[in-house]
């Protein structure tokens, strides 16, 4: 096989398939030369000859490779990859299956148990850019699809920039949520509210005397507060209790504000 870039390949897809890199040698070597010996798999791969003959003798169990004798000469050759390898793959699925089977018996029999009933609230911290965007990640997998707010926006452009922001935006309405947000009155918020329809979004404009130095995302059953980026923190915390105390706090809020 005089192709260095075929042959790269095909060592790395024996790697994902699960060869040693002592096996990898032996089987390109047998590979490369369509019949081999002992010894001149030792010579090339530079493997002593005993562990070449443990690694042939491996490789012959599990179907790679097979030999046959010509006289008192013993040859080793590549059994038939395509059908090999392909029980390759049929053997991981049934692996797979066999795990996911064990896995829908496992959580069956601790449901049974109530294990799972005993709900613990969680906080968590997030840090920096990479937390904001970790969190509106977390926010696009909610189940219900929606979520309501108490936003400034500045807070968005501050650790994101206004490219993120549309992207957000962009994401939201691919993604088919719908939200509600009461933003502190500024220009950028009143852009926003006027696109309100283009991405299934609700806002109302908070009086401007009242000015909102973080910003709160409310999604299932948990609460995102986003700082400012001189915090440079969000904190999540998921939690019934506040989850739901805290939409009764926007509703509260959101049933006082007129629709401006």
């Amino acid at each position: 096989m005089s192709d260095n870039v075929q042959e790269n390949k095909i060592r790395k897809a024996l790697y994902k398939l699960g060869f040693k890199h002592k096996e990898v040698l032996v089987y390109l070597a047998v590979l490369n030369n369509n019949e081999s010996s002992i010894l001149g798999i030792t010579q090339e791969t530079k493997i002593s000859r005993g562990t070449v003959y443990d690694i042939v003798e491996k490789l012959k169990v599990k179907g790679f490779l097979i030999e046959t004798k010509c006289g008192k000469k013993r040859r080793i050759i590549v059994e038939n990859p395509t059908s090999k390898f392909y029980s390759v793959l049929d053997e991981k699925h049934k692996k797979l299956n066999a795990a996911k089977k064990t896995t829908d018996e496992l959580l069956k029999n601790i449901k049974t148990l109530g294990i799972l009933e005993s709900y613990k609230p969680e906080l968590k911290i997030y840090k920096g850019e990479k937390g904001f965007r970790q969190v509106w990640d977390d926010i696009f997998l909610s189940k219900e699809k929606q979520w309501v707010g108490i936003a400034r926006i500045e807070t968005f452009v501050e650790f994101g920039g206004k490219k993120y922001l549309n992207e957000l935006q962009q994401r939201k309405k691919k993604l088919g949520f719908s939200s509600r947000v009461i933003n502190e009155d500024s220009a950028l918020a009143r852009k926003l509210q006027s696109e309100d329809d283009t991405y299934n979004r609700h806002t109302k404009i908070a009086p401007s005397e009242f000015k909102f130095e973080t910003t709160e995302i409310i999604y299932g059953d948990k609460i995102a507060m986003f700082s400012t980026k001189t915090e440079n923190i969000v904190i999540v915390i998921e939690s019934k209790n506040f989850s739901n105390a805290h939409r009764v706090y926007f509703e509260m809020m959101w049933k006082l504000l007129s629709n401006k």
